[in-house]
């Protein structure tokens, strides 16, 4: 099993994320992080795809034109991390929407799962480090009660396009496998390797439909969804990827 620690002590903080879109490649060199926080910072920026080598990416260039801290860009930013980051991923498949996990049942769930308890500590830590930054503030991906619970909640995502491109991350996870019906999209239960969006991001039937119909009616061309009775399907073009998604955001920019 890959290790979940990722982070240790050092998750990052809003003014580190701040100084990195600030300054893009010069923040490598003119950061005032100690050598384990930077070292730590750049597996992030990496498993986030925002930057790799001390260079910054593509997508890096992305998320700035589009103001990385909208829920937008972040929900995006999160979407890489639960599909490359173990860590983050384990907060999202083992965090129930809506659920407070008391420090410790949280770290005894970690330590159930052959994590050391020391460990445990960490990665819960992290947890309120990364819920106090912006994907905590505005994509309201979770925060820690005053007594120290854990608690996932609802995201924030005005964007439609965002949960499409959750969805081409899931299947290809998922071996590529781009037919589906909701009720398969919203079972936490099936054994696979992606995690839906809608788990992620803490969608139900009633959030997700209409952000599907929206959709297949506006992006024909990357998804169809059909909803009748008896029959509910949803496919994913064969000929485009999650890179196809990312370009709809072209041409948009910061409070724009």
């Amino acid at each position: 099993m890959k290790s979940l620690n990722t982070m240790s002590n050092h998750a990052p903080k809003t003014e580190w994320l701040a100084a990195f879109f600030e300054k893009g490649n010069e923040f490598f060199s003119e950061h005032n992080l100690g050598p384990e926080q930077i070292s730590f910072f750049k597996r992030l920026l990496k498993d986030a795809g925002l930057a790799e080598k001390n260079q910054v990416t593509p997508f890096f260039d992305l998320i700035s034109s589009l103001g990385w801290d909208t829920d937008t860009s972040l929900g995006l930013i999160l979407l890489n991390l639960v599909f490359v980051n173990p860590q983050v991923e384990w907060y999202v498949a083992n965090l129930d929407i809506g659920r407070l996990y008391a420090r410790k049942e949280a770290e005894e769930m970690l330590i159930a799962s052959d994590v050391k308890p020391p460990v445990a500590k960490s990665i819960c830590g992290a947890f309120k480090r990364l819920t106090e930054t912006a994907f905590g503030t505005i994509l309201r991906w979770g925060f820690v009660t005053e007594e120290g619970d854990l608690v996932r909640t609802k995201c924030s995502v005005s964007d439609p396009r965002v949960v499409l491109y959750g969805l081409f991350k899931f299947a290809e996870k998922c071996n590529e496998y781009k037919e589906f019906t909701l009720a398969t999209l919203l079972n936490d239960s099936i054994d696979r390797d992606g995690i839906s969006p809608t788990r992620i991001f803490g969608l139900d039937r009633d959030d997700t439909t209409p952000i599907l119909l929206g959709l297949s009616a506006k992006y024909p061309e990357l998804i169809t969804a059909s909803f009748t009775h008896d029959l509910e399907k949803i496919t994913l073009a064969d000929d485009k990827t999650s890179q196809d998604v990312l370009d709809l955001f072209k041409g948009d920019t910061a409070n724009g």
